[in-house]
């Protein structure tokens, strides 16, 4: 992954025709800072001029960020309050210089000394200058130099000193005539990791090989001058055009090119490079335009479809380190194509309404909808390795458990059962349960699709009736408890809903337990939904029928079950949210009614 940056940066390089400098300037945002303070130098005399920030142009300020208690590797300075960066930022690199004076050509040291006695001596008129114009504008501010007409960026000697004190830094820790581990060649000086990314780190000896010894830690990621250019290039253009968010966590996209010719892969990269900067998957017309780009990468290889994969590196931010969450490698065209016909199945399956085109839209927000928090209380997601692990999966074609997904599902439609937790006595949250089981089966049915679904061991055994209904919506159905389980939830929801008709409450309700039935809860649960259905009179011929095929699946199954709590309860409560279709097979469209729309 990392030598996929490294040659993403290299053809960016290339195809920009950038110089090494360019690679070591940081770009100033004028959306943040729009204005430019200078203070212009010629001969002995000094002003100070202010001129709008352009982004695209903001290179010949000569600008990248240093320590943030010192100063940056040239005068430039993002001003937060004027007198601690007039004094630390601006005034400290010069001090810094000439303290350090052995360290660099005398000539340099020279003239630097003679702009620092300028601005030495005039100090307090050009702070309060400065700051008098400051309080007259509006918006942030960065402060910065121009000698005698020149930008720093075209003053040899500022950029002599700005990549000196660059390379000094990045090359701290070091060795000569080593091989870089990015690119595998000899180089005569390599150096430990590179500044690009922040998730490599030697200030820690657990960190370090060689018995712990800093001055080796070049060991554990040597890389030469050359490719830590590419490395920063290669970042910047991900930052920039390859950065995303997925329900509040942040990934970047890399392409890494198998082969194929060489137009093809500029194309591939000019394709990324005028893609949305900030696409995400978790609204329809979002997910149609972040689509774009990747049918568009398809298109231009329709030849060679797999000659171009990608990485996907969630990383997290934590004050100026990066922590990696999850990387998802090897993802190639063709396996996001799979990826989304199976979401179009899936669609399908749950219309809007009913003979419409419109289709219910499935997206990785259901999955994220049962793995974000564990308790609602909570201030920060604590499922987040669960969610990614779920979502390398699905992208590296690796199996899933039913088990452990119907442990999340339960867990989160209990909450809106009346009976659990906080909610005790009060009725249940019915269009919730509804719309949270509807995201369990379509995540369910995501995973069928995809072939990734472990439900275990298999006992099928077809049903009289119902058998369309199981290969529709029940592909962990694949054992006659189940089943029966699914068949069960489906009567036991006619009921609650003659309940709610006939009494505008639904009681029956209590005998759920909170939906965390055991087998011989559901065993017991079938003669009790019967019986009460009867004093409703509402056990007719048809509900006989579907009672029948319970207790044929349930003497199939025998005893001692080999199903979880959760998983059971997750089959019953499948049922009792695809009633409707099970009234269809036995009453007719009579029974049909908008269940499936969205509500």
């Amino acid at each position: 992954m990392i030598s996929a940056i490294q040659e993403l940066g290299k053809r960016v390089l290339k195809q920009e025709s950038k110089e090494p400098l360019d690679v070591l300037i940081e770009s100033i945002s004028e959306t943040n800072y729009p204005h430019v303070f200078l203070v212009v130098i010629e001969k002995n005399n000094w002003k100070v001029e202010m001129e709008e920030c352009q982004e695209g142009e903001s290179y010949k300020y000569l600008y990248r960020r240093g320590a943030s208690n010192g100063p940056n590797f040239s005068p430039t300075a993002l001003v937060t309050d004027l007198a601690k960066t007039f004094d630390k930022k601006f005034m400290a690199w010069f001090e810094k210089m000439i303290k350090q004076k052995a360290n660099f050509y005398e000539p340099n040291i020279s003239y630097i000394r003679d702009i620092y006695t300028i601005l030495h001596e005039n100090r307090d008129e050009i702070y309060e200058t400065l700051k008098t114009k400051i309080n007259e504008t509006t918006g942030g501010c960065a402060l910065t130099l121009k000698i005698n007409g020149h930008y720093l960026k075209e003053d040899p000697t500022f950029v002599s000193l700005f990549v000196h004190l660059i390379q000094e830094k990045d090359s701290e820790v070091s060795a000569n005539d080593q091989v870089c581990s990015v690119c595998g060649h000899r180089k005569a000086l390599v150096m430990a990791g590179s500044p690009a990314f922040k998730f490599y780190t030697n200030d820690k000896p657990g960190f370090i090989s060689g018995a712990f010894d800093k001055e080796l830690a070049w060991r554990n990621h040597p890389v030469c001058m050359d490719c830590n250019l590419c490395l920063q290039e290669g970042k910047r253009f991900l930052e920039n055009r390859l950065k995303f968010r997925f329900y509040g966590l942040e990934y970047y996209l890399i392409p890494e090119f198998l082969f194929g010719e060489q137009n093809t892969r500029d194309e591939v990269i000019e394709i990324l490079r005028s893609g949305n900067k900030y696409k995400t998957l978790h609204s329809q017309q979002q997910i149609e335009n972040s689509l774009a780009d990747e049918e568009d990468i398809l298109d231009v290889l329709q030849e060679a479809d797999d000659d171009v994969l990608f990485h996907l590196l969630f990383l997290r931010k934590i004050q100026s380190a990066e922590r990696i969450l999850m990387v998802v490698e090897d993802v190639i065209p063709s396996r996001l194509r799979k990826i989304f016909e199976a979401k179009e199945q899936v669609e399908k399956r749950f219309p809007l309404q009913k003979g419409s085109t419109p289709y219910r839209r499935y997206h990785f927000g259901r999955i994220r909808a049962f793995f974000n928090k564990s308790d609602d209380n909570k201030r920060q997601s604590d499922l987040d390795k669960y969610f990614l692990e779920i979502t390398s999966a699905v992208f590296r074609g690796q199996s899933i458990d039913i088990r452990f997904l119907t442990r999340f599902f339960m867990q989160e439609i209990r909450k809106h059962v009346a009976g659990t937790s906080e909610r005790e006595g009060e009725e249940a949250d019915t269009d919730k349960i509804f719309h949270v089981v509807r995201d369990a089966l379509m995540n369910v049915l995501f995973f069928a699709e995809l072939k990734i679904l472990k439900t275990g061991e298999e006992n099928f055994v077809p049903s009289k009736l119902f058998e369309d209904i199981f290969e529709l919506y029940g592909p962990h159905l694949d054992r006659p408890e189940k089943k029966a389980l699914f068949l069960l939830g489906a009567l036991t929801q006619m009921l609650l809903k003659k309940q709610q008709n006939e009494r505008n409450s639904q009681p029956f309700l209590k005998q759920l337990k909170g939906l965390k039935m055991k087998e011989k809860d559901f065993l017991g649960l079938l003669p009790k939904v019967q019986d009460k259905l009867q004093q409703y009179n509402a056990l007719d011929p048809k509900k006989k029928v579907l009672a029948e095929e319970i207790s044929d699946f349930f003497l199939r199954a025998g005893t001692g079950w080999k199903l979880s709590v959760d998983e059971m309860n997750f089959c019953f409560v499948s049922g009792m949210n695809l009633v409707h279709h099970i009234e269809n097979i036995l009453y007719g469209n009579k029974h049909e009614n908008n269940e499936g729309e969205e509500k």
